[in-house]
């Protein structure tokens, strides 16, 4: 069954659907040659073939996340220099792509789309003269139903129509959404099956336009398995539901991805949606690890920021050129995983000229050694291999491992090459650090640390490379005013593949706030006789403060949060107006989306939970969920298969005693059709 209207909403681009297209989409000059698709490349180095649309995955920018509907001719404009002058068009940025809202609500007398007068006053031709004049290309969105996500006329009965006007107007890329599509015309064919036949002929009609179109099928519905039948139809598909701009929901669209890598190849690309990097919702360091691993899953890099006022960070990440590089290795062999944790991954890439890119990825809260090996990565045996961090932009010398002490929520990420001759680089070695804090409670992944209390810290320097470090010195710090002590750990000589390690007690100072904080270890040594080194770890802290008096959920800081589309959105619905269910409004609340979760620390502080409980009415339909409560990984509320005609719940829970609260929203085991959930007027009764 369709996975409902809201889920269309989110739909491509944003997780949040109607406005979804962007990455998801583009337009495709006409099928692509599935025999292209092949997943083992001839021999390393073979190019991909000549001319061919789409030859690596597409670069560029989407409107949609930075600014949903609130597109104009001036933003696209503004955009399209933005790309020139920010050097991102020489780091491999070209297409300038519209989402959903650009179009007018009418078709014109003719029955051809046209551009919203007002946000286009000079309609798209003009706009797209004016990007190609900038060496840029010009991508559109649609729908191969009756409606897009957002309510515009969709492509459906005017396909040959529509490809022509966008031939018409030089459009370079075609996103094609998969809302409102009239499935009681099609009786007799499953939903994939009118997947295949609507987007098959939307392929062949650009095709017949003649003009060459990059073309996205930006069906979101992983179900409907478009990897194993766009690659015959397109230049790249959608391999995930929505997302947002959260840690959490990177981590599910690269896990959705790592079966697929088969399917992608030069011409044809899996595509996990548009970079969330630069949003604001995620650190750098998490921008750097999403960005990271969608180059190495040769996604498209369809930036979705607005570009004009990124900060320097946020354009050091995109314009990368060495991970760039990785993400267009013109043997578009996609990464694939070596080994999976709920801590850690390890990604391995092959490459054109034989090298490989590695990924050690930090999934956990906490900083985390990770390793592999040279032989693992599949690189040819070697008395000496060079290691290049590919953000650090430094090269160093391994005799085989390649291992990391990897921030939390963060990636480090390696181009290795197999050598001969020793010496030419600094040893690989690494400073792990780390600090033992106790469990929120007996199995939890939360290690938490209280104002006032003092912990071990650790820290373990390991020597990777192939000759001896000597002089070894190591110290900890931890963030200013916390109490350290300072012993130095020394050491004369580390041997190749050996490791030197020490402890400090380290106090958190009462009266410091919650959050993440960083205790780092720092190590001097030298090699090769008199060349000082250097080399430094991070392990992180987790330090949280119990909430007091009556405070709302929507008012505190959440441990962590996942959601089934876009992320959870607080005292607002999805289409920005206030909470509301049965009528009723409220001013405080969560806004889910099944399957949703939610943590949060109460430190054996707070006596009661209360909360209205239903679906909310933006989005009136055929929903179902259930909600669940868990004081301390045991469920202590179960609401029930809730749906829209259910009579609004409150809910009233002891929580005595209980250090994490986990509020839930399911499915209730039927899919995701309207799966709105809100938990209003969220509260907490707390001591202070």
């Amino acid at each position: 069954m369709l996975n409902r209207r809201r889920l269309s909403r989110w739909c491509c681009a944003v997780s949040g659907g109607a406005l979804v297209a962007v990455l998801c989409g583009a337009a495709l000059a006409g099928p692509v040659d599935a025999q292209a698709a092949a997943k083992q490349p001839a021999p390393a180095g073979s190019p991909a073939p000549a001319r061919q649309l789409g030859a690596t995955p597409p670069m560029g920018w989407n409107d949609w996340y930075a600014f949903g509907c609130n597109l104009t001719e001036q933003l696209v404009e503004q955009t399209a220099d933005t790309i020139v002058s920010s050097g991102m068009k020489a780091a491999g940025y070209d297409y300038v792509n519209l989402d959903d809202c650009w179009l007018s609500h009418e078709r014109d007398a003719q029955g051809d789309l046209q551009a919203d007068p007002t946000k286009f006053p000079h309609g798209i031709k003009a706009v797209a003269d004016y990007v190609h004049a900038r060496g840029l290309k010009l991508g559109i969105y649609e729908d191969v139903g009756t409606a897009t996500c957002a309510g515009y006329p969709g492509s459906f009965g005017h396909v040959q129509q529509d490809a022509n006007t966008f031939a018409s107007w030089g459009i370079d890329f075609a996103k094609i959404d998969w809302c409102n599509v009239p499935f009681d015309q099609f009786p007799n064919l499953t939903q994939k099956q009118v997947a295949i036949k609507l987007y098959t002929q939307y392929s062949k009609a650009l095709k017949a336009t003649g003009r060459q179109i990059f073309f996205s099928v930006c069906e979101w519905d992983p179900t409907l398995e478009p990897w194993t039948w766009a690659p015959a139809i397109a230049n790249m598909w959608r391999t995930n539901g929505d997302y947002g701009d959260t840690w959490a929901q990177i981590l599910a669209n690269l896990d959705q991805e790592a079966p697929l890598a088969s399917a992608a190849g030069p011409g044809h690309w899996n595509d996990p949606d548009i970079l969330q990097v630069g949003l604001g919702g995620m650190s750098t360091g998490e921008d750097r690890a999403h960005f990271s691993a969608w180059s190495m899953l040769a996604a498209p890099l369809l930036a979705g920021n607005d570009l004009r006022s990124m900060s320097a960070a946020t354009k050091a990440i995109l314009t990368n050129r060495e991970v760039i590089a990785i993400d267009q290795d013109r043997f578009g062999a996609e990464a694939t995983r070596l080994s999976h944790t709920n801590d850690a991954d390890v990604w391995i890439r092959t490459l054109a000229n034989g090298d490989r890119a590695v990924m050690l990825l930090n999934r956990s809260d906490s900083a985390r050694s990770i390793s592999t090996t040279a032989h693992a990565a599949g690189l040819p045996r070697s008395s000496a291999y060079a290691v290049r961090d590919l953000w650090a932009h430094e090269t160093f010398e391994s005799g085989g491992t390649i291992a990391s002490s990897v921030p939390a929520d963060s990636a480090v990420l390696y181009r290795v090459s197999a050598i001969h001759g020793g010496s030419a680089h600094p040893p690989l070695t690494d400073v792990a650090a780390s600090v033992k804090a106790p469990a929120a409670f007996p199995g939890s992944t939360y290690h938490i640390v209280k104002p006032g209390q003092t912990v071990t810290a650790t820290a373990v320097f390991r020597n990777d490379g192939t000759v001896p470090v000597r002089r070894l010195s190591m110290h900890l710090y931890g963030p200013s005013g916390w109490k350290v002590d300072h012993p130095s750990i020394t050491a004369a000589v580390v041997p190749p593949g050996r490791s030197v390690s020490g402890s400090w007690p380290i106090t958190v100072p009462a009266g410091t706030k919650a959050g993440s904080y960083e205790v780092n270890a720092f190590a001097r040594y030298r090699w090769s006789g008199t060349r000082p080194a250097a080399t430094s770890g991070q392990g992180g802290v987790l330090v949280e403060v119990p909430p007091t008096g009556s405070p709302y959920l929507s008012d505190l800081t959440w441990l962590a949060a996942t959601n089934g589309y876009g992320p959870v959105l607080l005292d607002e619905n999805y289409y920005g107006g206030p909470i509301a269910i049965h009528g009723v409004t409220y001013a405080k609340g969560l806004w889910t989306n099944a399957d949703a979760s939610i943590d949060y620390y109460l430190g054996d502080s707070c006596t009661r939970f209360t909360a209205d409980l239903g679906l909310d009415d933006s989005d009136r339909g055929t929903g179902t969920v259930v909600y669940q409560v868990f004081t301390d990984g045991t469920k202590v509320y179960d609401s029930g298969v809730v749906t829209n005609s259910t009579p609004t719940i409150h809910v009233d829970q002891n929580v005595s005693g209980a250090n994490i609260l986990q509020v839930v929203v399911t499915d209730a085991g039927d899919g995701v059709t309207y799966d709105n959930a809100d938990f209003a007027a969220p509260q907490l009764t707390c001591a202070g």
